[in-house]
């Protein structure tokens, strides 16, 4: 055998160990990560009484859906955070930006319909056939009535984030007697700008990057045909303007305390769109100005100034047009669609600091 074969077989061996190690070191981690670091985690961040860490689940129209509660003192207001998507639950995330919340708010977490834990909970096929705005919006009654009848509240707070921004202000604007404070981040305004706005802000940036290719990637995207939706959104991920699935965020989700592995499962589901569709298609035609701009309860906006996915200017437009007993926009820095978790300093300051103040100034 000639001395180049041996070699080579020496080399193809050496690689093969070194991949043998790289996997075992790589599952290793995962590992802690997966199983280790989520009870650090819960044991750093124990809620004692009188505050409050339950999770449940309770028949909210007709079916079971998944609750969350965490606070570190029931006299404190309650937020419900109504999540985005549709179908996309911030549950698994809430440790990368709510744990600073906790000692001045309770924050409860709703899966919705076919959605998270919820998800698990009813077979979603059965599901999907009763799935619409309506029936999503008298769910936010049903959840409402409950949170404030468990912790004895007589208003509670709405925080919206994207399709959550559109749920939770039909919320407020429908039943306003049951809430104290609307607060909407990453708001939608109008789906059908939100492609051509983003488009135009890519574009813009990548000219000041002077970025050719990414320049003539773009110009052969007209943004007004809905098939170049993700050809654009592409972009708005590589230039921060919108929600990456990056790996900052399985990191997040991997780690969660308050997920099992298995509920996690759901965010690999292939289906997972197809099982909020109905809402989707509502969405699809949805503008924010065909439900009027006269509220009945403070509205805040927290907007980062960075988010193109549901553009920060037509956002900062429409809320110019808003009438409310007090309102109030503010501007996040470095900060796109995940507002919370992108610039977590700035906007745990507004929450805490700025907006509690003024809500319970009374």
């Amino acid at each position: 055998m000639s001395k180049s074969k041996v070699n080579i077989r020496t080399i193809i061996k050496k690689i093969g160990i070194i991949f043998a190690v790289l996997l075992i070191l790589s599952l290793l981690l995962l590992l802690v990560l997966r199983f280790i670091y989520p009870s650090v985690l819960r044991a750093n961040h124990k809620i004692e009484s009188p505050g409050i860490d339950l999770m449940e689940t309770v028949e909210i129209g007709g079916i079971n859906q998944a609750l969350y509660f965490r606070g570190k003192n029931l006299d404190n207001p309650v937020i419900l955070y109504v999540h985005g998507g549709p179908g996309m639950p911030m549950m698994p995330l809430l440790h990368g930006f709510q744990y600073e919340w906790e000692s001045d708010f309770t924050i409860v977490h709703w899966d919705q319909r076919n959605a998270g834990k919820t998800f698990y909970l009813s077979d979603p096929e059965i599901i999907l056939e009763t799935l619409t705005i309506d029936t999503v919006l008298a769910d936010a009654h049903e959840v409402t009535q409950y949170i404030k009848k468990k912790l004895n509240k007589e208003k509670i707070i709405i925080l919206g984030h994207s399709w959550g921004s559109v749920l939770g202000t039909m919320l407020v604007r429908e039943y306003p007697q049951y809430y104290s404070a609307y607060i909407g981040v990453g708001q939608i305004v109008n789906m059908k700008e939100n492609t051509p706005v983003g488009y135009h802000a890519a574009l813009e940036f990548a000219i000041s990057k002077g970025n050719k290719r990414d320049i003539a990637a773009l110009e052969k995207l007209d943004p007004e045909l809905g098939e170049n939706f993700w050809g654009i959104r592409k972009y708005l991920n590589k230039y921060n303007m919108a929600e990456d699935y990056s790996f900052r965020l399985i990191m997040l989700a991997v780690t969660s305390p308050h997920y099992k592995f298995n509920e996690l499962m759901y965010y690999l589901n292939v289906n997972t769109f197809h099982y909020s569709e109905p809402l989707f298609n509502f969405l699809d035609d949805f503008n924010m100005r065909d439900n009027g701009a006269n509220y009945e309860i403070p509205v805040f906006y927290i907007m980062g100034e960075r988010d193109y996915q549901t553009p920060y200017p037509l956002a900062k437009s429409f809320f110019e047009e808003i009438s409310a007993p007090h309102k109030e926009f503010f501007s996040v820095p470095n900060a796109s669609h995940l507002t919370m978790l992108d610039n977590k300093d700035e906007f745990n300051r507004i929450l805490i600091e700025v907006i509690k103040p003024l809500l319970t100034s009374d």
